[in-house]
């Protein structure tokens, strides 16, 4: 999957500071001293917190001082001691806080709606739509189970209207944007509940040392399989448990969904490959497993139907140890103006694959390829895991396992309708300006078009070379390299591929020089724009793209391909295709032996320790100059 570009809206930091540490009072994060006399003052409390005199961080009857006349601290203090009228009032201030969070979080995207009009549509279409759209709402339910967000699904029905909304827009209550990073107030319910994924087993920590225990497991095969979730047997041993069985009920209620909406389509002679899909996707949920609705999905096209469906388990990055498939749909229409790419590169398939393969070397073979070069399509409604926070996924695909993937028979996507409006247009170009010189923004294009060829060259190279589904000694990618490093694997060998690839369309007359150029700047931008979210999500997860995007950036400073002075980055582009094969080399190679020290010692080369900006990448420069500009938050409208 490649992801959009993201940037948010960056707030002054002094007026929103925290405690240094996780500290508590009455079992809520601590106010600091400014933040409580600030908010004192907004709810008419006559209270001033004059110094933290032991410096405990938290409130203490003696640091206090009345703001009125007369006696206004007696009913806060009394013998010495903080009274319970002071607790309701701390209380209030608290929760003062957190909205200024909660409303800080939501300012970090720019709405931005998608709108699809199917009032003319014929009833065939209109009832496929009301069953879509029926089942994506489950899907919904599901994915809030799987995130964690369901167990607060109750404690939400008492918030206020803009907590509602985070917890709606971020799946569950937890804040999600580099502008409320580390802000402990940040969070849509007054109980502050800690990130919780529902896959694992709530009494062990969700942190790197679970993942590594499930990796060494005798029984990780089966704990990794990514359509499980992880519970502990009567005996306290881990035990997987198939999604079918932890989710049977609205499982089970999808797939009543699907099967009539097979139904409406059937009236349809022209739709046939979406009504079998339709119907292997129902029995999937019925039964947890995905080859055969994988190989009728792989079957449509472009081609064959208008329409394109996917709705299931796929992506893993929002699970905490990167292995468990996350459930989402992605809906839309095949957008058959953009065609002309498919009928370009197709032929150019196998040549793609046999070019990587002689680069990569030893033991990695040129496999057979014939996955479906990609299709273009307009989305109508994302749901589940595809409904990102802010952004969204501009290029896709699937599927990661299974047959189909083994045998490079996956289908890929670009979606088109996406960050084509004109604030969209002008806020990247600022971001580009902000970032480049003079001359290397003289191929710099607002245009969607000068970006597109990097998406599908992205999406197309997951189907290149050693992918995600690649086994060594019998093992795939993440039993080798534990699921966090295997994706930033995966989607650096996409990205850095999709670059490599941009020389062979130049050498076939596909793109000119100026063409070649907007790609090369295209994509550095992307990279930006993503270094700028740094590199470790506010749970602390690995963020893939971002890692990514950082070893590109500091592998090609490191090669002279690109040069920083004076607050911008300068692009050598007679010398970036040598750093871009050299690295595309280095990260095939990897992967085709399933050399873990190598990618660690690559990762931790260009990834600085958390809270800190490594000297080639100019993370810190580059968060600085972004994340002042919001970012499109998709809502997203279907009449019909």
């Amino acid at each position: 999957m490649r992801p959009a570009l993201i940037a948010f809206t960056l707030l002054p930091a002094v007026a929103f500071a925290g405690p240094k540490k996780n500290v508590e009072q009455y079992g809520l994060p601590a106010l600091p001293r400014d933040a409580f006399n600030r908010l004192a003052i907004q709810a008419d409390l006559p209270l001033f917190w004059v110094d933290d005199r032991n410096k405990d961080q938290k409130v203490d009857p003696g640091e206090l001082q009345a703001t009125g006349q007369g006696k206004p601290l007696a009913p806060f203090v009394a013998r010495g001691k903080l009274t319970p009228r002071f607790e309701r009032a701390y209380r209030q201030l608290v929760e003062l806080r957190r909205r200024e969070a909660v409303r800080r979080e939501l300012d970090a995207g720019r709405p931005t709606i998608l709108h699809t009009d199917f009032s003319g549509a014929p009833p065939q279409d209109k009832a496929l739509l009301r069953e879509i759209l029926a089942a994506a709402k489950i899907v919904e339910q599901i994915y809030w189970k799987q995130t964690g967000a369901a167990a607060h699904l109750r404690a939400l029905r008492r918030s206020d209207p803009a907590s509602q909304m985070l917890f709606w827009r971020n799946h569950g209550p937890w804040c999600q944007s580099p502008a409320t990073r580390g802000d402990r107030f940040c969070n849509a319910l007054p109980s502050f509940p800690p990130r919780r994924s529902g896959a694992y087993p709530d009494d062990l920590a969700q942190d790197d040392k679970l993942c590594k225990q499930l990796q060494a497991d005798a029984d990780a095969k089966q704990l990794l399989d990514p359509f499980t979730v992880v519970r502990k047997g009567r005996d306290g041993k881990l035990i997987a448990v198939p999604y079918n069985r932890v989710f049977a009920r609205e499982m089970r209620m999808v797939a009543g969904r699907l099967k009539a909406a097979a139904r409406a389509v059937a009236r349809d002679p022209k739709e046939k490959a979406l009504e079998r899909y339709l119907l292997a996707a129902a029995a999937a949920f019925e039964s947890n497993s995905w080859g055969d609705a994988d190989e009728a999905w792989a079957a449509m096209s472009s081609q064959n139907s208008k329409w394109y469906l996917r709705i299931g388990p796929d992506e893993v990055y929002a699970d905490p140890c990167q292995q468990k498939a996350g459930f989402h749909v992605s809906f839309a229409r095949i957008d058959p103006n953009l065609l002309s790419w498919q009928k370009k590169l197709t032929p150019l398939r196998s040549t793609m694959e046999h070019d990587l393969a002689r680069l990569i070397g030893k033991p990695y073979q040129a496999r057979k390829i014939s996955f479906h070069m990609p299709d273009f399509i307009r989305i109508i409604l994302n749901a589940g895991d595809s409904r990102h926070p802010m952004g969204g996924t501009i290029g896709q695909s699937l599927p990661n396992w299974g047959k189909v993937a083994r045998e490079g028979r996956g289908r890929t996507v670009v979606m088109t309708n996406l960050y084509t409006d004109p604030d969209s247009r002008r806020i990247a170009t600022e971001k580009a300006r902000a970032l480049l010189d003079p001359k290397s923004m003289r191929y710099y294009s607002p245009d969607p078009s000068a970006d597109l060829i990097n998406i599908i060259l992205h999406e197309a190279t997951h189907n290149f070379g050693p992918h995600s589904d690649y086994r060594v000694k019998g093992k795939v990618p993440k039993e080798i390299f534990g699921g966090k490093v295997a994706s930033t694997l995966e989607e650096l060998k996409a990205q850095t591929g999709g670059l490599w690839f941009l020389q062979l369309l130049h050498r076939k007359g596909m793109l000119d020089k100026t063409q070649l150029y907007r790609a090369y700047t295209a994509a550095i931008t992307w990279a930006f724009s993503h270094i700028s979210r740094g590199m470790f999500s506010p749970s602390g997860n690995v963020q893939p793209y971002s890692q990514l995007a950082a070893i590109q950036i500091g592998s090609f400073m490191q090669d002279g391909a690109m040069t920083f002075n004076r607050g911008r980055f300068t692009i050598h582009f007679d010398r970036l295709p040598r750093s871009i094969e050299r690295l595309m080399a280095t990260v095939g190679k990897i992967k085709a032996t399933g050399d873990r020290a190598a990618a660690e010692q690559l990762i931790h080369h260009f990834i600085a320790p958390k809270g800190r900006g490594h000297r080639l990448v100019h993370e810190k420069h580059i968060a600085k100059k972004l994340l002042r500009y919001p970012k499109g938050t998709f809502v997203y409208s279907v009449v019909y």
